[in-house]
């Protein structure tokens, strides 16, 4: 891993508008790479929105063309930047919830796809059925859609293949096919405590740094709950949200000293672990 910066990005994708969120996606694009990023990350289905209903598959495309990934690839080269951006691929004659990442020179380096449903997404979406780690130049990333990083196995399975940074994006509601007000999201968005998240213990426990960029505010068909931060290898947050639904973007320069010191520790679980007493961990129940 080298030492670069990072941006992570809370916004609300909106239904049934595309090209509204293409532009969003082209203002903080440029916005990253302005501030010398070198990669930036969106939330979950943040092109063709997340809510519960078959219209969520109006704008899906397969992985690596179509309108969306040309215009996505275009903005990534155009201001040389490695994005990473959720959308709704369609692929083997069905649909996955999936998140891309494109390089800076505007070539597809890999997709993920979501391998957790939650909620209503079984109605819309097959799961993917493998955990895929990306050398995208200057580090190594996995990549944990949404509900996918609440399973601490993910987590470790990704930091095994190499992982250095994992990217969290989401979409998770606050209201299911409801519009909260706007009081209530700033409420909410009050007691959210990253540093108190499963994400942030998984992410110290594998000894990774993590990015985390949700949905936020109502699309028309559902509220998003809203969030983004940065921590380090060590469960230290680098760069927070500021308490607000709107669209914003946060910055961190990842250092991987942080890495070597966090995985060099006595006590680091990912050095320390006994995989030949965790067969049962593979058991269906």
């Amino acid at each position: 891993m080298k030492p670069f910066k990072v941006a992570a990005v809370q916004m609300n994708a909106l239904k049934d508008d595309l090209e509204h969120n293409l532009r969003v996606h082209a203002k903080f694009i440029r916005k990253a790479a302005k501030e010398e990023c070198r990669l930036v990350m969106f939330p979950e289905l943040s092109v063709t929105a997340h809510y519960g209903d078959q219209q969520v598959l109006q704008f899906a495309e397969p992985a690596g063309r179509g309108k969306i990934f040309d215009f996505v690839a275009e903005q990534a080269a155009q201001h040389k930047i490695v994005v990473g951006y959720g959308f709704c691929e369609r692929a083997h004659g069905t649909h996955y919830n999936s998140f891309g990442l494109i390089s800076a020179q505007g070539e597809l380096i890999g997709v993920q796809r979501k391998i957790h449903a939650s909620k209503d997404e079984y109605f819309s979406f097959r799961m993917g059925r493998s955990l895929e780690t990306f050398d995208i130049g200057f580090c190594r990333i996995g990549i944990l859609i949404c509900y996918d990083s609440c399973f601490f196995e993910a987590w470790r399975v990704l930091a095994l293949l190499g992982a250095e940074v994992i990217l969290e994006p989401h979409a998770s509601r606050s209201g299911w096919a409801k519009r909260i007000s706007r009081a209530k999201q700033i409420e909410r968005l009050k007691r959210q405590r990253p540093e108190q998240s499963v994400q942030v213990a998984f992410a110290k426990s594998n000894a990774v740094f993590a990015v985390y960029g949700n949905q936020s505010g109502y699309n028309g068909h559902s509220t998003h709950a809203g969030g983004a931060y940065i921590v380090a290898p060590n469960g230290k947050r680098l760069a927070k949200s500021v308490v607000s639904p709107r669209d914003q973007i946060i910055m961190a320069a990842l250092d991987p000293g942080a890495l070597r010191t966090a995985r060099n520790q006595p006590h680091c679980t990912l050095r320390t672990r006994r995989p030949e007493l965790y067969g049962e961990l593979t058991r269906m129940i």
